[in-house]
């Protein structure tokens, strides 16, 4: 039984089908040689087993070392090497990062807070308003709620744009920031009246609502006039209590009633204002009465409209005048075409300046309503066929 064994292997491999085998186990002394295989080469053969399991496992060495020093994330035992220095650059660093680790980014992000909190807050301030924090950014408007804050949105060399959009942003994760940021303005005695001012402008657009009243009712004792107007404004836009609504309708300050009609011009739905501004209209400041008109023109009060305006544009108190012919521009309407016209030749010079805007301001808009109508008409005429 051998020996047919090792015959059928020797044929084997005479056909060249065991070489390398056969020639590992010395099989290969029979007397009839192999059948030649002209122009192929042999393949050599192969590697000692045993050897080759050594450099195998010296191999693993050094992958075995590397699996055990790795970190369970990527890159995160030479995250702080690779930190920039700059903190503005740190700080976007980190909030890169924030999702795959938001303990250690925070960690780090609250040291360069600390370190340098001035360019911490400036940096961050720059990422809200340019919509860039990722998810970090609950965690840095939390960083921002501070006086310092405060004093960078009002800054009056910076942008009032950029301030009031960085402020929008943070109120969408620190929603108390306004009240927060009022308080900061109340509070603070070393503001300066430019600075407060600025404030005022950023807290206006904010939108608080009635939890701001009990605030700005305290504004409305500031000696700055302009304080108080701007509070007036406010307190227009949210309507107040009724009671306060009439001390602000009684102020000695025309600024602080005409600013308060204003505001009202966007009361909110459901509450009737209509008495109010026809209350207005009877002041003796044409800012407040005009304000008035304009806020019953958005009411859709047009009578009473055209009535005060024809009263006013015969006025002989050139501010008066004036300022209907404002109002005429504001409203839009081609019906007041014919009296502009006549009050070009008013001898007021800032009477005809207002008539004169007021009619260009009407054909626009007279022109935009036309297009409106007649859209193919329009597109016809902007772009002629040759």
């Amino acid at each position: 039984m051998a020996a047919s064994s090792v015959k059928e292997r020797q044929s084997l491999a005479r056909k060249g089908r065991l070489d390398p085998v056969l020639l590992r186990l010395g099989l290969n002394d029979e007397s009839e040689p192999a059948e030649p295989r002209p122009n192929t080469a042999s393949p050599p053969p192969p590697e000692d087993p045993v050897s080759s399991l050594e450099a195998a496992i010296q191999q693993l060495d050094p992958l075995e070392h590397e699996y055990t020093e790795r970190p369970l994330l990527p890159g995160a035992a030479a995250v702080q090497q690779a930190a920039p220095q700059n903190i503005g650059e740190a700080v976007v660093y980190w909030l890169a990062r924030y999702s795959q680790n938001p303990s250690e980014a925070a960690r780090n992000i609250r040291e360069l807070a600390a370190r340098a909190p001035e360019q911490l807050t400036e940096t961050a301030l720059s990422l809200f308003q340019a919509g860039a924090c990722g998810e970090g950014a609950r965690f840095l408007a939390s960083l921002l709620v501070s006086d310092r804050t405060v004093a960078k949105l009002c800054d009056p060399g910076a942008s009032l744009e950029g301030s009031i959009c960085a402020a929008k942003a943070l109120m969408q994760y620190e929603p108390h920031f306004d009240a927060r940021f009022a308080k900061s303005l109340l509070k603070n005695e070393q503001m300066t009246r430019e600075v407060r001012q600025r404030g005022l402008a950023v807290l206006e657009k904010l939108g608080g609502g009635g939890r701001l009243i009990p605030i700005l009712i305290q504004f409305m004792r500031d000696p700055d006039s302009h304080v108080r107007s701007k509070t007036a404004l406010m307190f227009g836009q949210i309507m107040a209590t009724r009671g306060i609504m009439d001390r602000l309708m009684a102020d000695a300050d025309a600024r602080v009633r005409a600013n308060f009609v204003e505001g009202l011009w966007n009361c909110p739905a459901g509450i009737d204002c209509r008495p109010l501004f026809r209350q207005a209209l009877n002041d003796s400041n044409h800012r407040v009465a005009v304000n008035a008109l304009v806020g019953l023109h958005r009411l859709g009060e047009i009578r009473d409209v055209v009535r005060h305006v024809s009263k006013m544009a015969r006025r002989p108190e050139a501010l008066f005048r004036a300022a209907v012919a404002w109002v005429m521009g504001e409203t839009g309407d081609d019906r007041y075409s014919g009296v502009l016209r006549h009050m070009l030749r008013d001898p007021d010079p800032p009477v005809r300046l207002n008539a004169l805007r007021s009619l260009r301001r009407i054909s626009l808009a007279s022109t935009a309503q036309a297009e409106q109508s007649h859209p193919d008409n329009a597109t016809h005429e902007s772009h002629p066929s040759t």
